[in-house]
């Protein structure tokens, strides 16, 4: 076998070794994007469900959220569930009531700056 051969035989094996070994950690080979519609932040037994236009996870626990009217929030992602209910019969509220419980409160910040409170 000539050197060239050799060479991708071996680059072959490394890139199929490498890819085995951190697809079994559960790690990501290929950083894929998410599109998520709404964002919801936990404090406590309150939600507040905001709708996003963009979001970016930061090294580490945080999330900057855009809202669709260009507000930018930083908040933690171990507070912060982000989904897309555009394609769901579960939606957003569904979500936060699971996690606020009956007694608990969901707020909602929408498109036109108002944040509607849900004593339920």
């Amino acid at each position: 076998m000539n050197k060239e051969v050799k060479k991708v035989i071996m680059t072959t094996a490394l890139a199929a070794t490498l890819s085995l070994s951190l697809s079994g950690c559960n790690k990501a080979i290929i950083d894929a994007r998410y599109m998520f519609n709404k964002a919801i932040i936990i404090n406590g037994d309150t939600a507040t469900i905001i709708e996003i236009r963009s979001w970016n996870d930061y090294e580490g626990e945080q999330f900057q959220l855009i809202t669709e009217d260009g507000l930018v929030i930083v908040t933690s992602a171990y507070d912060t569930k982000l989904i897309n209910d555009t394609n769901s019969t579960l939606k957003a509220e569904d979500l936060a009531r699971s996690i606020v419980g009956e007694n608990g409160q969901i707020n909602y910040l929408n498109k036109e700056k108002t944040l509607i409170l849900d004593n339920k």
